[in-house]
């Protein structure tokens, strides 16, 4: 059983007090170098292209509980899909799922496999040089698991401790940041059993990640160190570079959906907790 949970659990005012919203720090995901597809976007005005269609195609890694995964009869459900869903509908269209592991999750935009990125993504520095994001619609603060027996209390111990990460990720930059040697996985379920056999000795990930999982696995035992990894992460969608319009558009509906509380009643139904930043 993961402990340390529900003395662990975030609210929005501890999650975005001191420090307040501060995104995590991380190099830039693998992506296209092409600065027209960047700069430009795929086929002039996207939000155009997109209502001509009558669908948005929208990335994400569908095996990421809470987030956006399969449930037992097979259909894509998260919190994460939830909101993409809301926004297709404002945009007057039909939400196509296109699924990919992450470590090639964003350069599908570049690609043009899909239109928009949700998938637990901060809009770090070096991002947002490449693609724009909406605003954020979640918050939620980075811990790290271990194995109940592991002699390790503290994140100040990360330093030459071996941790399962996907090496792109916020949290596998983290980790590596604070002097982990990673070992590259493809999710974080593989991330978490390969603690609990005693193969490596932690993972970073977020709070919500965690607590997902101590639901669904309770038979397994890890739990979290004390204290927590880097800043409180916002959460954005990824979209082409210099689509103002898409933009503009999703922006207008998160944060409709922000005001009027749906979003507050979708992290609810899934974690327990409002993620949704505070203004």
């Amino acid at each position: 059983m993961l402990t340390q949970i529900a003395d662990l659990r975030p609210t929005r005012r501890r999650l975005l007090g001191g420090a307040g919203i501060g995104a995590l720090s991380l190099a830039l995901a693998a992506c296209s170098g092409d600065d027209e597809s960047a700069d430009s976007g795929p086929q002039g005005d996207l939000l155009e292209t997109i209502r001509s269609a009558g669908e948005i195609r929208i990335g994400m890694e569908g095996t990421f509980q809470p987030y956006g995964y399969h449930d037992s009869s097979g259909k894509l459900v998260g919190f994460e899909k939830e909101i993409a869903d809301l926004v297709a509908a404002d945009l007057g269209v039909e939400p196509v799922y296109v699924e990919t592991q992450w470590d090639s999750l964003i350069a599908g935009v570049d690609a043009g496999r899909y239109d928009i990125v949700i998938n637990n993504i901060a809009p770090t520095a070096e991002r947002q040089e490449v693609f724009d994001f909406s605003v954020p619609y979640a918050v939620s603060e980075g811990k790290v698991g271990v194995a109940n027996d592991s002699p390790l209390q503290s994140v100040d111990e990360i330093a030459g401790h071996s941790a399962a990460q996907t090496e792109t990720s916020n949290f596998g930059q983290e980790m590596a940041k604070a002097g982990a040697d990673l070992v590259p996985v493809t999710g974080f379920d593989e991330a978490v059993m390969l603690v609990s056999f005693g193969r490596v000795d932690m993972t970073g990930n977020d709070f919500v990640t965690f607590e997902a999982f101590s639901q669904q696995r309770p038979d397994v035992d890890i739990r979290l160190l004390d204290g927590v990894l880097g800043e409180p992460a916002e959460s954005a969608i990824l979209m082409p570079k210099g689509q103002d319009n898409l933009r503009a558009a999703i922006d207008k509906s998160l944060q409709t959906h922000m005001d009027n509380g749906d979003l507050a009643k979708i992290f609810r139904d899934y974690v327990s907790i409002d993620l949704t930043p505070e203004s």
